[in-house]
């Protein structure tokens, strides 16, 4: 999991195509928000899948 302090938008738009980062729950609307502006402006696809057991939100660079 990233650490608290992490910046999410240089971090989410530096993914790699098939690449997966895991977040805390805690930053799940900034996490969603962020993949849909940068999926948008640079015509990427991201997708999140949200997990309630660990708490945690993972997204995943498709294209």
């Amino acid at each position: 999991m990233e650490e608290k302090s992490t910046k999410l938008r240089p971090t989410i738009y530096g993914m790699a195509v098939g690449e997966s980062l895991t977040f805390p729950i805690s930053r799940l609307k900034s996490v969603r928000t962020i993949a849909s502006e940068l999926g948008m402006m640079f015509e990427r696809q991201y997708t999140t899948r949200t997990d309630r057991e660990t708490k945690t939100i993972e997204v995943t660079r498709k294209a």
